[in-house]
């Protein structure tokens, strides 16, 4: 089943997606805005006028690696559940770095499997506890701060949602500022 088909179906699926956008879209400012590894759109359709950009689909093909647009063209980049698939996340954040206004934010947002897991488990998900997710990196808070700074961002904010402790949360937000 697509992305897009789990989300219209509803339920707590749909209202924890809903709830994790809104998370991050309070953080973003306002300006262009590009939303890299977008998938299906479902989160960059609710952003006026942000661009999506995928491998395969979204508005524009491409890859975090080598990002089709001028330096300093997006006030704000998405990097939403895309980190811990990637080979070279270093490379991917010096190409981020290059596409960002002076002052961008960055916005990061990464899966706690281990927690997945045991929400799949209690709710009988079985299916989804087995399915391989192409995950290369369980990113840890620690890992993604230190990943960033070394990147020469400056972090500016950071969450675990929805709960504020990431061992039982479900995901992870990390805004860092082009220097």
């Amino acid at each position: 089943m697509s992305q897009i088909e789990r989300y219209n179906r509803g339920g707590i699926g749909r209202w924890y997606w809903d709830y994790r956008d809104h998370a991050v879209m309070m953080l973003m400012d306002h300006g262009p805005v590009l939303d890299i590894g977008c998938g299906e759109m479902i989160t960059t359709r609710k952003i006026p006028g942000a661009i999506g950009m995928d491998l395969d689909q979204g508005d524009v093909r491409g890859s975090a690696y080598n990002i089709p647009f001028p330096d300093e063209s997006f006030r704000t980049v998405l990097l939403l559940e895309v980190i811990e698939h990637m080979e070279r996340p270093w490379e991917a954040l010096k190409e981020i770095r290059r596409v960002l206004w002076p002052g961008g934010k960055l916005i990061v947002l990464f899966p706690n499997d281990r927690t997945f897991k045991i929400a799949w488990a209690l709710t009988g998900m079985w299916g989804e506890i087995r399915r391989n997710r192409g995950h290369l990196i369980q990113w840890e808070p620690w890992a993604a701060y230190t990943a960033l700074y070394l990147s020469r961002f400056k972090i500016t904010h950071q969450r675990s949602i929805p709960f504020r402790y990431w061992p039982i949360s479900l995901h992870h937000i990390i805004v860092g500022e082009k220097c």
